[in-house]
């Protein structure tokens, strides 16, 4: 069943980004389809499926006077927005919620990657369903915060600062991190980012870690406080984990690559993604005793790979030099690590079918 979700999944995006591509369907209603299917993935055919249902169904029925005492577990938009919505099946709410994720990223990626339609295969192929159809709380926070990066790449950092303090309070409060983007924005700070790469993988090869000085930390503050309750209990859960699997090592040689090889070209805006990428791989290395963290953290970073992926089809083509060739090395590529990730690292989970329920069609 696993794999028949997966070449099912596959093939509906396809399809999306052909008809997207042709402009043979209305925006709207892209963004419409592109959410039922991860909504229904949410519920039913993710790993969070079973908690996301408990959790609608606590706090859509609690109260909208218990949102000041809720907010320390969950942030303001998604506790607010379950209780306005609770008159809907489960299933509606979590494929409007996708929709209007959807919606906001695939606009960002109109107006700034350089090749939409390559974008929007590598945001199907690495983060569709898992971001819109998993982790959809801090999906719709990333969504939100990268308008920031938008602003940031244009100097406004006032507006920059205000929309990830919006996009933190309301949607998740892991992308208060994105605040250090104003110092990563150069290519000296690449250089910088590759340099302490380089340094923690030897901190790590010697088994050394931070861990330890964060837990230190942590024990002076109240953990209470919205956010920190959260950071907490992400703190406690310490499994220790790689800094790299050997697919993030040859997408990581890939954005080494592209970068060097089109830092000439870059936007304001890529070059940011390049900075958030290589911190993103970074940040694996860093908190290689604590998989969460890895996870929570270097997932916020990883989505600039979206508007960095165009280089990957310029890559192919300088060394094949045939364009329809360059395209299918491209698919093959984000097609390849699709089933590799829903499959064989099993994001896709068959364990919740007894769950569905379809009376939500006769609401």
């Amino acid at each position: 069943m696993a794999i028949l979700m997966t070449v099912f999944s596959g093939f509906y995006m396809m399809l999306m980004t052909w008809l997207y591509s042709e402009k043979k369907i209305n925006k709207y209603i892209f963004c419409v389809l592109c959410g039922l299917l991860s909504g229904f993935f949410s519920i039913y055919f993710s790993h969070d499926a079973v908690a996301y249902q408990k959790i609608f169904s606590h706090y859509s029925i609690s109260g909208v006077s218990n949102i000041v005492d809720e907010i320390a577990s969950y942030e303001l938009f998604f506790l607010f927005s379950m209780k306005a919505l609770s008159f809907l099946p489960m299933v509606v709410f979590f494929c409007l919620y996708a929709m209007l994720s959807f919606s906001v990223k695939l606009t960002l990626i109109e107006k700034v990657s350089r090749d939409p339609l390559l974008s929007l295969f590598c945001f199907f192929a690495f983060f569709f369903l898992y971001f819109d159809g998993t982790v959809v709380r801090v999906s719709l926070g990333i969504a939100v915060a990268y308008w920031g990066m938008y602003f940031l790449s244009k100097n406004k950092v006032l507006y920059f600062n205000l929309i990830i303090l919006i996009s933190c309070l309301l949607f998740h409060y892991s992308l208060l991190i994105l605040m250090i983007m104003p110092l990563f924005k150069t290519h000296f700070s690449v250089k910088i980012v590759l340099g302490l790469i380089v340094v923690f993988l030897i901190i790590y090869v010697l088994g050394f870690g931070i861990l330890d000085p964060i837990l230190w930390v942590m024990s002076y503050l109240d953990t209470s406080i919205p956010g920190l309750s959260k950071f907490n209990s992400y703190l406690m859960r310490s499994n220790e984990g790689d800094p790299y699997s050997l697919v993030l090592f040859f997408l990581f040689l890939a954005c080494l690559f592209s970068y060097w090889l089109f830092m000439r070209e870059l936007s304001d805006f890529e070059l940011i993604s390049y900075n958030m990428m290589f911190l993103s791989f970074l940040i694996l290395i860093v908190f290689y005793q604590n998989q969460v963290f890895q996870n929570r953290f270097s997932e916020i970073f990883r989505y600039s790979l979206v508007f960095i992926s165009p280089f990957f089809y310029r890559f192919f083509f300088v060394f094949i030099g045939s364009r329809f060739l360059s395209i299918i090395a491209y698919i093959f590529l984000m097609g390849g690590y699709f089933v590799y990730f829903y499959y064989y690292k099993e994001i896709i989970s068959i364990n919740n079918l007894d769950m569905i329920d379809f009376s939500f069609i006769l609401f």
